[in-house]
């Protein structure tokens, strides 16, 4: 799908989108491949990113992210786990 002011292809059905300038760093990309880039645009869809924050929990599963750990395997974003704030010592 088209990218909003970018002339750059963008995947549908992503929960978000960035569209990156690659900044050349020839001795990192070849001893590690490693790429440096900067973000220039970013998108995310309404139904999963809202007043500024992730809202995955609320969303059905086909609106999870998965994320890519090493040696072929994915991981889909799961429950909510919540933390609370440690009070102040005095």
């Amino acid at each position: 799908m088209p990218g909003a002011s970018h002339d750059l292809p963008f995947v549908q059905g992503c929960a978000a989108w960035l569209a990156c300038r690659l900044i050349p760093e020839p001795h990192t990309q070849q001893t590690y491949d490693l790429y440096i880039a900067e973000v220039v645009g970013a998108w995310a869809d309404t139904r999963v990113f809202r007043d500024g924050r992730w809202e995955f929990e609320s969303a059905d599963a086909s609106r999870r992210s998965i994320y890519y750990a090493a040696g072929g395997q994915f991981y889909a974003i799961g429950d909510v786990v919540p933390v609370r704030a440690e009070e102040p010592a005095d």
